[in-house]
């Protein structure tokens, strides 16, 4: 069973890989729940809870697992964000940022292993499970404001401005149960480390990102506008990944892989 669970996971991949394969050759699906994105979606679910069963805990320590997590929270907000007809155009690049990270966990160890007894506590799951569920959220607002930059729609407009939203209170909740759990298992809600520094700065960057929303375009602000948030909305993915990925891979710290 260790070994078979693991064909659920090649399976979501291959459906995420053709999903973004069609999409790049111009076929869409006539509806999201008719696409291949929603079967690797199905798969994967699928795969993550009998690995949680096996494992005995949340399947989201060590990298495998993140990037997988990842990955599956990546297409889940398709369908919170890109399920209408006016937003499916931004299906393109999202289907292919949900296929790059299980790309990546394919090429990594996948064995089952333990957690460390700090990291044995229902916060563990609820503080990286929301922090990935605001990560993928932001990789939807990549897709959607380059979308936006590229054929413009108010409703890809208004999808992006939501998954900023969306993404920034997920990612806020997730911070604050790593606080009550650090404070459980390290005696202190915060400690300064690289991966926590980084996280208040892309909470700030959301933060401002979704409070200069409502700035009345070219007053106060010259030259803010549309396309000027849809940029610095595509930017925040980079300001996320150096927050889930480079911090965790090139900084020593209790975040560390």
């Amino acid at each position: 069973m260790v070994g078979a669970h693991l064909v659920l996971f090649w399976l979501s991949l291959v459906a995420y890989g053709a999903e973004a394969g069609l999409q790049l050759g111009g076929i869409r699906p006539a509806s999201p729940r008719r696409s291949a994105l929603f079967g690797g979606l199905l798969l994967h679910a699928l795969f993550l809870g009998v690995r949680w069963v096996l494992s005995g805990h949340a399947p989201m320590a060590g990298l495998f697992e993140s990037l997988t997590v990842f990955s599956f929270c990546t297409a889940l907000s398709a369908f919170f964000l890109c399920g209408t007809e006016g937003t499916m155009s931004a299906w393109m690049p999202l289907s292919v940022l949900v296929a790059l990270p299980q790309a990546g966990a394919a090429l990594l160890d996948k064995r089952l292993t333990p957690l460390y007894p700090a990291l044995d506590t229902p916060w563990f799951a609820t503080h990286v499970g929301l922090s990935f569920l605001g990560y993928g959220l932001f990789a939807a607002g990549l897709a959607l404001s380059w979308t936006y930059l590229r054929h413009g729609g108010d409703e890809v407009y208004r999808a992006a401005g939501r998954s900023a939203l969306y993404g920034f209170s997920a990612f806020s909740a997730g911070m604050v149960c790593g606080g009550i759990w650090a404070f459980y298992a390290w005696g202190s809600y915060w400690i300064w480390t690289p991966k926590e520094i980084w996280s208040v700065v892309l909470w700030v960057y959301y933060a401002a990102l979704t409070h200069l929303k409502f700035l009345p375009a070219g007053r106060g602000w010259p030259g803010w506008g549309r396309r000027l948030e849809m940029q610095a909305t595509a930017a925040g993915y980079f300001v996320m990944l150096a927050t889930f990925l480079g911090v965790s891979l090139l900084l020593r710290s209790s975040h560390s892989f």
